[in-house]
């Protein structure tokens, strides 16, 4: 008899529904496999509290030793997850859904920004459940106020099943009023991810369509851009719906890469 090497995918790997692709599969039998989600979940977020916590110890030390010499005004446009629902808060506080409820990818991406000795002054224009219908008015409204320089929109996921009729279009004439609120103010469109809800992720690649051809007619100002920060497939909350930490860092990554030509150098 030949021993087989231990993999993610051998038999006692597969018993608790573990895979060597980091899913937790949802058949078999169920108690265990909600058991393993459960546990996985528990371990991501105890981590994501230290790794939190180091990160703001390090971006206080750095603000001492080379403190910012320049800063870029940016405003965060979305719903929950630019929120920051799914992520850890200070403490390891979590909402009575037992979900992360911290900052998000914005604390990444100012702590991004911060290593480069950019200062960010945010301005977030995000609420919870919230589609591009309703969050054009208060983003609109907060223009004037902020005065971007770089405005960062995440909606589209609630818009599913809900509010489609003519979305790129009303998509559009969002981006054409913050460009016309001002000469220099660019905007990053971010991608919605596919989640492990089968009733929202049929319609995800309608969406980024319709936000791949908003930006693609207006590629012309060199001042509109796609954002890949759909890219997330892992690290999902229990509802599948909302990033856990590593997700949220995810999606901070890209924006950064995405806004990199119009930060200063």
């Amino acid at each position: 008899m030949t021993d087989t090497p231990y993999s993610p995918d051998t038999a006692c790997a597969l018993a608790i529904g573990a895979t060597s692709a980091g899913w937790i599969e949802q058949n078999g039998v169920t108690w265990d496999g909600d058991l393993a989600t459960y546990n996985l979940r528990a371990t991501e977020q105890r981590n994501a509290v230290f790794f939190a916590d180091l990160r703001d110890n390090l971006a206080a030390l750095r603000a001492t030793l080379t403190p910012p010499t320049t800063t870029v005004r940016i405003m965060a446009v979305g719903d929950s997850i630019t929120v920051g629902t799914g992520s850890t808060g200070p403490g390891g506080q979590l909402d009575p859904w037992g979900n992360g409820n911290g900052p998000g990818w914005k604390a990444w991406l100012v702590d991004l920004l911060a290593r480069r000795r950019i200062a960010t002054q945010l301005t977030v224009v995000a609420q919870g459940g919230q589609t591009l219908r309703t969050m054009t008015p208060p983003t609109l409204a907060a223009l004037p106020t902020a005065r971007p320089d770089i405005v960062l929109i995440h909606l589209g996921t609630n818009d599913i099943g809900t509010d489609t009729g003519d979305w790129q279009t009303r998509y559009g004439q969002l981006i054409d009023q913050i460009l016309a609120s001002s000469p220099t103010v660019r905007v990053a469109c971010g991608h919605i991810a596919h989640y492990r809800r089968p009733n929202l992720d049929a319609g995800v690649d309608t969406i980024n369509g319709w936000i791949d051809a908003a930006v693609q007619a207006r590629q012309s100002t060199g001042r509109v851009i796609t954002a890949d920060t759909g890219v997330i497939t892992q690290h999902w909350t229990a509802d599948g719906t909302h990033p856990l930490d590593a997700a949220h860092l995810t999606m901070a990554q890209q924006w950064h890469t995405a806004i990199g030509p119009w930060l200063p150098q």
